[in-house]
C-alpha cells in the first residue's frame, strides 16, 4: 500500500471518489464512519482519483473485479482534505501482489492527528460529500430520500 515517497496530490479541484460501505449510510447520506480510516487500515483512508477514473468506474472496480460491498460513490476534492489537515497521496495498487490492480488508488493520510481529531475531521468530509451528494449509482428521478441501490452484498 503506501510506501514512503508517494506524491501528494496538488490539484486542489481533483475529487476524490469514496466506496460507502452499506452499513455506514443513514437515510441515503454517507455517516462520518465512512470518511475515516478504519483500525486495519494503517490511518489511511482509501479513494480512487478523478484525474484517473470516472465514478462509475472506482465504483465498477470495487463492487465487480474486488467484490466488495457499496452503497454508493460519493467524493471529496483534493483542496477539502488539505482544508482539514489532511494531505492525499498517490498510492497505486499493483496486481500482483494485490489481487486487483488499481492505478486511480490513493490515500487521505490521518497519521499526523489523534483518534478524537480523526473522528471529527471525518465527519466534516462526509458532511461535504454529503452536500455534494451521491455521484454513482446515479438517484433515480424522484427517490431522493430513499436507501441507495447496493452491490455486491
Amino acid at each position: 500500500m503506501n510506501e514512503p515517497g508517494n506524491p501528494k496530490l496538488i490539484d486542489d479541484d481533483e475529487m476524490l471518489y469514496r466506496q460507502v460501505h452499506p452499513g455506514f449510510v443513514r437515510d441515503g447520506r454517507p455517516s462520518s464512519q465512512a470518511f475515516r480510516p478504519t483500525p486495519k487500515d494503517d490511518k489511511k483512508l482509501s479513494v480512487s482519483r478523478s484525474t484517473l477514473t470516472t465514478a462509475e468506474g472506482a465504483y465498477t472496480l470495487f463492487t465487480g473485479s474486488r467484490g466488495l460491498a457499496s452503497a454508493g460513490t460519493w467524493g471529496v476534492t483534493v483542496g477539502e482534505c488539505n482544508a482539514q489537515g489532511l494531505p492525499a497521496l498517490s498510492d497505486p495498487l499493483n496486481a500482483p501482489p494485490e489481487p486487483v490492480a488499481d492505478p486511480a488508488h490513493a490515500v487521505v493520510d490521518f497519521s499526523s492527528i489523534s483518534k478524537n481529531q480523526a473522528e471529527a475531521r471525518g465527519a466534516r468530509l462526509a458532511r461535504t460529500a454529503s452536500d455534494r451528494g451521491r455521484l454513482h449509482p446515479p438517484i433515480a428521478e424522484g427517490a431522493e430520500g430513499r436507501e441507495p441501490r447496493v452491490a455486491a452484498e
